[in-house]
């Protein structure tokens, strides 16, 4: 007979498997609560590096839509303001005063 796990001894016609010392479960089990401890541990830092850097890259996203944002407002407000202009221009000629108004056919500027 051999010392290992798997002999199995036969007494009056039954097979009966060999019995582990209590001593080398202990080693087992407390081998598999490490690996378990381990293996739980090495699994929640991948989720928070994983999560960490999509909060990362969401915030860094939004930035760049802020930006984007504010340059297309001052970019709409430029165009409001030129929009004002040709509007004003266009309410001043087509006022009736103004086009009563002679014009002068040879200015006279002022130089210093």
């Amino acid at each position: 007979m051999n010392n290992d796990e798997t002999i199995i001894v036969k007494r009056r016609g039954r097979s009966i498997p060999l019995r582990t010392p209590l001593s080398q479960e202990v080693k087992k089990s407390i081998f598999m609560l490490i690996f378990t401890l381990l293996a739980i541990i090495v699994l929640v830092g991948i989720v928070y590096m994983l999560n960490s850097s999509q909060t990362t890259q969401k915030g860094y996203s939004l930035r760049q839509q802020q930006l984007e944002k504010d340059l297309l407002i001052e970019e709409s407000n430029q165009w409001i303001h030129k929009i004002i202009q040709a509007q004003s221009f266009q309410g001043i000629s087509d006022n009736e005063m103004v086009k009563k108004m002679v014009q002068i056919e040879q200015p006279i500027y002022l130089q210093e």
